[in-house]
Parts: C-alpha cells; structure tokens; sequence
C-alpha cells in the first residue's frame, strides 16, 4: 500500500509541476529548450529496484494522461510515450549498474531526445500534425533534452524524497 501512495502523490507532484510550468511558460522557458518535467520523474520510477513494473507502467500512464490533457494533444500520445519510457528506463536500469548524477543525466537526456523523435514521429500521422525539417527538429529535440538532463538530478532526488521505493540501488 505504501508504493500505491507514493505512486499518488508522485502524479499529484506533477500535476502542479505542469499547472506551474503552464503559468510560467512563455516567462521561464521559450518552445524550443522547454524541459519534459514529468519524464525525470517516470525515469527514476524507471531505474529504481524497488518498484514494480505494473506500479511504475500505472504511474507513467496517469502522468503521461496528464501530458496529454494540459498539452491539448489528442489523448494518448504523451500517455503512450511516457509509458514507453518508463519501460526504455527500466530496461537500462536493469541491464546497467550505474548510478549516480552522471548517468542520471545522460539517461534523461538519451531517452528524451528519443522519446521526443517518438513523439513527433506519431504526430506526423495525426490531423493539424506539424511537419518539420530534420535539421529543426534535431535542434528542438536536443535541446529540449539538454534542459530535461539539466534539471533531471533535481527531479530524481524529489522522487527519491517523494517515495522511499525509488532509492538508488548499490553500484
């Protein structure tokens, strides 16, 4: 019952992350190095042994919900891509030992560019899709994922506050 709880205030957590960053956005942080501030969060539920998959995957989808109801996306892409990668996270956290800042960084940075691609991948196929040129939107995808990386230690070490079953496992 204890994760079932931290799971709930984790989607909590980033429901008034994202009522904040949709306030302060045109302020804090311009389209193209705006961060994924969720996506951090569902990547330390991702690598932490103590979370189950079907309680990491549940938690990844009502955040990835969320995306997808203060985006105004068609519901689905954002909750399809955040469980994605909580999976793609728990995958690299299970076949790799490292841990620390380092690798937390690069992780989120790694699998939000890819996850990003994903994204706008799927929203080619869906009506009033943008449609960019490869270079753009490498350069919005990278950066994007530098600002995610930047603050992802930040959000890792909330998780870890936020619920004792996202602590580093032992390198």
């Amino acid at each position: 019952m204890h994760g079932a709880r931290g799971s709930v205030i984790l989607v909590l957590v980033v429901f008034a992350i994202l009522l904040l960053q949709s306030v302060f956005s045109r302020v804090l942080a311009p389209y193209p190095f705006a961060p994924y501030l969720g996506l951090p969060l569902v990547f330390a539920l991702g690598t932490a042994p103590g979370v189950r998959v079907l309680r990491g995957a549940a938690t990844a989808f009502a955040i990835g919900y969320l995306y997808d109801l203060f985006t105004g996306n068609p519901l689905g892409i954002h909750t399809f891509v955040f469980v994605v990668g909580y999976l793609c996270a728990w995958l690299v956290g299970t076949l790799l030992s490292f841990r620390g800042v380092p690798f937390e960084m690069i992780l989120t940075f790694a699998l939000t560019f890819l996850l990003g691609g994903l994204l706008e991948f799927i929203r080619a196929f869906v009506p009033g899709g943008m449609a960019w040129s490869g270079l753009t939107l490498a350069l919005a995808l990278a950066g994007s994922a530098m600002t995610t990386a930047l603050v992802a230690p930040l959000l890792f070490a909330f998780a870890r506050r936020i619920d004792p079953a996202t602590e580093r496992a032992p390198a």
